[in-house]
């Protein structure tokens, strides 16, 4: 599974235009797990771009979108911007499927993560370059809220 973490929104904004109107794609697997992805963060998104006068017609919530079950989002025909909450690999999929449309990325990659129902947390296991400081990092599932990792989980970690 690939962890991912949200753009702040002044960088996602700084992508639209008022003239965009927008559908939201929004990823019910990996990115919901890591706390960036799912109905809630979508909902979330959506009504702070509404109240900032952005035109967001709808969203999808789709398991994999990094798989052809992207063609579940049909976005209605004035759409003509799309924001990516999923990992890059679903972002690319979205701009090769749906390529006339502006797709912007509002989440980063950081790297694989392995989770843990019982404990009902995430950790980053293989970082990616850049994120390397991360690695053994735990958050809480579904939110992405950091959990403190003392300095001898850190080394076990290693």
């Amino acid at each position: 599974m690939i962890f991912t973490r949200a753009k702040a929104y002044e960088d996602i904004v700084s992508q639209l235009d008022k003239n965009d109107v927008i559908t939201i794609i929004s990823c019910s697997s990996c990115a919901r797990v890591a706390g960036t992805g799912g109905e809630k963060p979508m909902q979330d998104l959506a009504l702070r771009l509404r109240v900032d006068g952005y035109d967001v017609r709808e969203g999808y919530t789709i398991n994999t979108v990094c798989t052809p079950k992207v063609f579940q989002a049909k976005p209605a025909r004035q759409v003509n911007t799309l924001i990516s909450l999923t990992c890059s690999a679903g972002t690319c999929n979205m701009e090769r499927i749906f390529e006339n449309y502006k797709v912007i990325e509002a989440t980063t990659d950081i790297g694989l993560m392995s989770a843990d129902n019982q404990r009902k947390t995430v950790r980053v296991e293989v970082p990616y370059e850049g994120s390397e400081h991360l690695k053994g990092q735990e958050y809480v599932m579904f939110t992405g809220q950091p959990i403190q990792v003392s300095q001898t989980q850190k080394e076990v970690a290693r």
